[in-house]
């Protein structure tokens, strides 16, 4: 069963109210409302006392474009959208379309009982049978119905008014809004370039004093460095001086080269007393034989020449020893000359640092080469060695008695050596 009826246009305070009363007959727990400018509907409690819906139920606007509420196969709505009431043959301006749809099911009941039925009917009569009543009467008076009329042209044209004033005020607002955000904005942008600039300048400064520290710093390290290199030097200088004074006092062979010179010395030892020994024999076996007077020639000289053989060996032996013993001396010498001279050459050459060094601090230029050159001439400059110098004393005398002699005789006991020429010459060699 669907009903409809005209009936005059309310507000939303009061259609909310219409609703609700509808509601607790048909026992709805909320209403559906759609008002002007939402995407979609809300659902409004009916017993709400949400301060969030107090605008709805206090509206004397009538925004409301679908209010309706619903049951199981019963619903009750008044619907304003044009396309619902395109074809309408009331006025929409002055009445609305209110809808009572109530749906039997399939054995033909209804949800609602005539008596439930009949009060909302009679709730429905109530509401807005009288503005019925008075608008049937309306149109049958022409005043009243020019009065009526007349009075809503009036609310018509101060709802414009009152539109155009809003948007007034509202386009008044906006340019003021633009003008005060257009002058923060102003002020806030000189402000930021007035702090950039402060900033800016107190950075530069800030640079620039940076830049003078970091120089100062630079010539400060930079004298530090030339004063700690004088100091290096020199502390280097004394300690070399100290090393060399140290070796001075200890100038010895090392214990690892004794022990290496002390088989040559037992050795020569050694053989020694053997050729000694032999000499001591041979001589002794050379006497008797000599003193026989039935020995023949042969003995005698064999003899002898055995004992002096001998001797010979001895001699030689004792005289490489000599020789050798007196080059380790000679080179004992000679490393400690040479130490004394290093020792020379670094105290001349720290005088010649320090003298270019100063050169070039008073003069702002390096030391003249020719200057340079002569005050450090023969600096760790090595004396060539006289070869000569090696020989042993007996050497110089073999040569001088050998080298222009074209023979030797020498007179053993009982016999008589001579040595040619050729000897000679193997043994001045």
């Amino acid at each position: 069963m669907k009903s409809t009826k005209f009936v005059s246009k309310r507000n939303d305070a009061q259609l909310v109210s219409f609703f609700s009363d509808v509601a607790h007959l048909i026992g709805a727990a909320t209403i559906s409302i759609h008002t002007t400018g939402q995407t979609k509907a809300f659902n409004l409690p009916v017993d709400d006392t949400n301060s969030d819906y107090e605008w709805i139920r206090n509206s004397k606007l009538q925004s409301v474009v679908v209010i309706s509420v619903n049951v199981s196969r019963v619903h009750i709505s008044i619907d304003r959208r044009p396309e619902q009431n395109s074809g309408a043959t009331f006025d929409v301006s002055l009445f609305d379309a209110l809808s009572f749809n109530v749906t039997a099911d399939n054995s033909g009941n209804t949800p609602l009982n005539a008596e439930e039925a009949n009060a909302v009917s009679q709730l429905i009569e109530d509401v807005f049978g009288q503005d019925i009543n008075t608008a049937s009467a309306a149109f049958k008076d022409p005043k009243s119905f020019q009065t009526i009329l007349r009075s809503h042209q009036q609310i018509i044209e101060r709802l414009q008014q009152m539109t155009l004033e809003v948007g007034e005020q509202a386009a008044v607002a906006r340019r003021k809004l633009d003008e005060e955000y257009t002058a923060l904005k102003k002020t806030l942008e000189e402000a930021t370039a007035e702090q950039r600039r402060q900033s800016q300048e107190a950075l530069d400064a800030q640079l620039e004093t940076l830049t003078e520290r970091t120089d100062a710093i630079a010539a400060r390290a930079k004298a530090l460095d030339d004063r700690d290199n004088t100091h290096v030097r020199r502390e280097l200088h004394e300690k070399l001086k100290a090393r060399l004074a140290d070796r001075f006092k200890k100038l010895d062979l090392t214990p690892e080269t004794k022990r290496a010179r002390l088989p040559i010395h037992v050795g020569v030892t050694a053989t020694g007393i053997v050729l000694a020994i032999l000499i001591f024999w041979f001589t002794r076996e050379a006497l008797s034989v000599t003193a026989q007077t039935d020995s023949i020639a042969a003995e005698r000289i064999l003899a002898i020449a055995k004992s002096a053989t001998a001797s010979l060996g001895f001699l030689g032996i004792l005289s490489w020893y000599l020789r050798w013993m007196n080059r380790w001396f000679e080179r004992l010498a000679d490393s400690e000359f040479q130490l004394k001279q290093f020792e020379l050459d670094i105290t001349r050459a720290q005088w010649v640092v320090e003298t270019a060094f100063e050169w070039k601090m008073s003069q702002q230029s390096p030391i003249p080469d020719q200057l340079l050159e002569n005050i450090s001439r023969n600096l760790f400059v090595g004396t060539e060695k006289d070869d000569g110098a090696d020989m042993h004393p007996a050497d110089y005398l073999a040569s001088a008695l050998i080298g222009k002699a074209s023979n030797v005789k020498l007179a053993v006991p009982g016999a008589e050596i001579e040595l040619g020429p050729k000897a000679l010459k193997g043994a001045s060699v």
